[in-house]
């Protein structure tokens, strides 16, 4: 069996592709157009110290300590080979010249699709201008899926797997990208939401997205967990906590690695509630870890500054995958985000770590996912996140039952084989039709 995973947006298609390995599938992985350090091998699997360039890094002046990316991975470059594409990005050009060599072939695709999108009672529709600005592209993915068995696609990929991929199979892996993109009046998002209703099997890896696939018209759905590799993130010691402990003076360390982005993230909810809680546990001196990425995080400086708790504050970069193990394990508690009601990966990655994490959570958008729920400290006001913070650092005792708990319920619910397991029985199923 060869499966092609495309597109890498944090590492999800690498980390999917590397679990398939494991059980023997022969899957590759394809990252075009796409260099942002978050979704390169080296970010996730190897150890090195710096802070590579976000957009392009050069990973030949790194110390990857003997690391190197698997042949499995393969980086392309889509814009040096489409006229127009360089300039253009993933934003496609209507090339006439190009179109005219099979006018009648794309003609008859725009109908069909665009009847079936009609008769669906779905919107948005696609336009006939859709499907030429995505044509310049054709040739070079139909030669990049040619060999496969199946195509599984990420982010906005279904959309090139939908249009390229020639008789086989593809599904269409959800990683945020349902809440909004395809109800956009754009020629991605109308072709998205085309490709998730054409999909052969859709993945969901957020439950609240359930209302989103339903507003598509999709029945060929499925609840999938994110990857997380439970075998790498686990409970072990850290040394860098006892140099935080002693550089900062400090005897209680929370993490909070999520990006800043207050309406996804509820930044301003865990600064304040965190403001309240160096005052009041006063017999606590604790720190808040912060990494410093997003698009609000000069907005989370200065809420910080208003509320005078700079000094118990520690910004880091965004750290690499191994790194992001030991702040994992030096911290006595996680905490996520406080509005969603779901979780990415930062969650599920600190409870294989057998750490307690706080997060607002939404039980009733999990139910249809989950037959046991996550034990997660659950808070999604500043109150509940000030009280839960009482709680968890008052009693270590509940702190350690809770992170263990945490491990066993991932290992159980949300583990790598699980979720290589899931999606080798998707795939034979689909081939076998």
């Amino acid at each position: 069996m060869r499966v092609l995973h495309i597109g890498n947006i944090a590492n999800n298609a690498y980390n999917n592709a590397k679990f398939l390995r494991r059980k023997g599938v022969e899957a590759d992985v394809l990252c075009y157009d796409y260099t942002h350090v978050m979704g390169q091998p080296e970010w996730e699997d190897a150890e090195f110290e710096g802070d590579p360039d976000e957009f392009n890094p050069r990973w030949e002046q790194v110390d990857l300590k003997g690391f190197r990316r698997p042949a499995w991975f393969l980086q392309e470059e889509l814009a040096s080979h489409v006229p127009g594409r360089r300039e253009q990005r993933f934003k496609g050009q209507f090339r006439l010249e190009r179109l005219v060599r099979d006018p009648v072939r794309w003609l008859h695709v725009f109908i069909k699709y665009r009847l079936e999108s009609m008769l669906s009672g779905t919107e948005p529709h696609p336009h006939a201008v859709d499907f030429f600005k995505i044509y310049p592209a054709r040739k070079w993915f139909q030669q990049w899926f040619e060999g496969y068995d199946l195509i599984q696609s990420y982010a906005t990929e279904p959309i090139h797997a939908m249009l390229f991929a020639t008789g086989q199979p593809y599904v269409a892996f959800e990683h945020g990208t349902m809440r909004e993109i395809p109800f956009e009046a754009s020629t991605t998002g109308r072709l998205l939401a085309l490709a998730y209703r054409k999909a052969n099997r859709v993945l969901i890896t957020n439950p609240d997205v359930l209302a989103a696939a339903q507003r598509l018209g999709l029945t060929n759905f499925q609840f999938i967990p994110h990857p997380v590799d439970e075998s790498k993130y686990r409970p072990c010691s850290s040394p860098l906590r006892g140099e935080l402990m002693n550089r900062h003076q400090t005897d209680l360390i929370l993490f909070a690695p999520s990006r800043h982005n207050w309406a996804l993230k509820g930044n301003d909810l865990l600064l304040k509630a965190f403001a309240r809680f160096t005052r009041q546990a006063s017999r606590h001196r604790p720190i808040l870890i912060l990494s410093d990425w997003g698009q609000e995080v000069d907005r989370s400086r200065a809420l910080i500054e208003s509320l005078g708790i700079g000094a118990s504050i520690l910004w880091t970069p965004p750290q690499n995958k191994m790194k992001l193990i030991a702040y994992y394990n030096a911290a006595d508690v996680v905490l996520d985000q406080f509005t969603l009601g779901v979780f990415g990966t930062v969650t599920p990655e600190a409870m294989a770590c057998g750490k307690p994490v706080v997060m607002h959570f939404d039980r009733r958008a999990h139910e249809w996912c989950f037959a046991e729920m996550p034990p997660v400290v659950p808070a999604g006001t500043e109150d509940e996140i000030f009280t839960r913070l009482v709680e968890l650092t008052d009693d270590p005792a509940r702190r350690a039952a809770v992170g263990q708990t945490s491990r066993e319920w991932v290992i159980k619910h949300h583990g790598w084989e699980l979720v290589a397991d899931r999606q080798i029985a998707i795939y034979r199923e689909l081939l076998q039709r």
